[in-house]
């Protein structure tokens, strides 16, 4: 077996399913599959807290494979078996300190993976064809996840869920897992995110950042008092944020000389896409690019205002005050209140 350290991103395996959590003491884990009739070989992937990227490799023995080892904490990982002369097989699962197993596509055993597959009976006796279908499986899902209090995934699940709550339901939910989970790595996520709405409400003073633009120089969020300033977190590759633009630009130039400015922070982690949009899209504001934090955190500005996904608007007063979380709409609908 080996094992070797790699930068990764855990937004791409929390697509998957998730992320880590604190572990419970057992002896270790054991993790058994089987690719019936097959010879080959057989990869565990999995990411710690500290961002290490940790790689076994067992060759299939009669078609079974065994990974065995110790976490600290209970990660999501994954499995991919490489049959000789076949296509690879990828199954993912929560690794904890405990006997696991992989058939028929899921993993089972441990508390984790038992609430990752019991998932699926969340939505159980709603109808799909109800008009209000979305919010009443929305609601279901986030009943669910609150309901395994003790169970990392689930608060994991629960931060995934709750993207549209409010502070005070989000705080809710929080509230109702242990202590133990509260206080877990696979809760840290929301944690920070209960921080971060707690720090934008509307009128506190909006978080300062110091950002480079693409000359190079700084560009500080409290440079722009005096003014409303639009805060567009965006990244080259999102297409309604690069759809968006030409919306922007028309508020940008019916409201600019009347006191408006945009300041667009850029989630992307390569310079040269995010220059080459900001010239392709012709956009006249104010441009500076988001820095990382860690290798398991996001990036700085986008950290401090919570930000789960791209794009999203925070619309600042001429005192630097947080006039609110706003869509283009609403956006629109406001300058013309405050401008006009």
């Amino acid at each position: 077996m080996r094992k070797s350290r790699l930068f990764s991103c855990l937004w791409l395996l929390a697509l998957a399913a998730g992320l880590c959590a604190c572990g419970r003491k057992e002896p270790g884990y054991l993790i058994q599959g089987e690719a019936p009739g097959a010879e080959g070989y057989a990869i565990l992937r999995y990411d710690t807290p500290a961002g290490e990227t940790v790689r076994d490799s067992v060759r299939l023995e009669n078609g079974r494979y065994a990974f065995r080892g110790v976490v600290d904490d209970v990660v999501m990982g994954s499995v991919t078996v490489f049959p000789e002369g076949g296509k690879p097989e990828r199954f993912f699962l929560y690794i904890e300190n405990c006997p696991l197993t992989i058939a028929d596509g899921k993993a089972t055993g441990g508390p984790n993976n038992d609430f990752l597959r019991d998932m699926d009976k969340a939505g159980e006796g709603i109808d799909k064809d109800a008009p209000d279908y979305p919010a009443r499986i929305h609601k279901a899902l986030i009943d669910f996840t609150t309901s395994y209090p003790d169970v990392e995934a689930a608060a994991f699940m629960y931060y995934n869920f709750s993207r549209e709550s409010s502070y005070e339901e989000l705080e809710a939910g929080f509230n109702r897992f242990t202590d133990r989970v509260k206080n877990c790595y696979l809760a840290e996520r929301l944690r920070e995110d209960l921080v971060s709405r707690k720090a934008t409400a509307p009128g506190l003073e909006a978080p300062e950042f110091t950002l480079t633009g693409p000359d190079g120089g700084p560009h500080s969020l409290s440079s722009l008092r005096g003014r409303y300033v639009l805060i567009d977190f965006w990244a080259s590759w999102c297409k309604p944020c690069r759809a968006s633009m030409p919306g922007l630009k028309d508020l940008y130039k019916k409201y600019h000389d009347k006191g408006f400015e945009i300041l667009g922070v850029s989630i992307d982690s390569d310079r040269e896409p995010w220059l080459k949009a900001i010239e392709e899209d012709e956009t006249p504001w104010i441009h500076v690019l988001d820095q990382p934090v860690g290798k398991n955190h996001s990036t700085v500005a986008a950290s401090l205002y919570g930000v789960r996904a791209v794009p999203t608007f925070f619309l600042i007063d001429p005192d630097g005050k947080i006039v609110g979380k706003v869509d283009h709409d609403s956006l629109a609908a406001e300058l013309s209140r405050l401008l006009d």
